[in-house]
């Protein structure tokens, strides 16, 4: 398996925001699951990664990155990381009250 990200250069549609906007998973099968990270994210099944190229890359205004193919990986993965810790923490904060 291999982790992948969205990392968006720019928000043709004005609905995610741009930088890292979503995490996945490239199954040995081939198939993905991608989870937007946003205040409500939802998780999608792809065939393969070439649909969620297709279906987000926007004319590469979001750049689909992938470990071990793309010099960005850890910087995204770092990005990404960051985000889902604050928003836990964000979580168990809104629990408490």
């Amino acid at each position: 398996m291999k982790e992948f990200y969205l990392l968006r250069h720019e928000d043709v549609h004005n609905n995610s925001g741009t930088g890292v906007v979503a995490e996945g998973t490239i199954f040995d099968s081939g198939m993905c699951a991608m989870t937007w990270l946003s205040t409500h994210p939802t998780v999608t099944v792809f065939d393969k990664i070439v649909t969620v190229k297709e279906l987000h890359g926007h004319d590469g205004k979001t750049e689909v990155v992938v470990e071990g193919k793309h010099d960005k990986f850890e910087e995204c993965k770092k990005i990404a990381r960051a985000y889902t810790t604050a928003r836990k923490k964000e979580l168990k904060a809104a629990k408490k009250h």
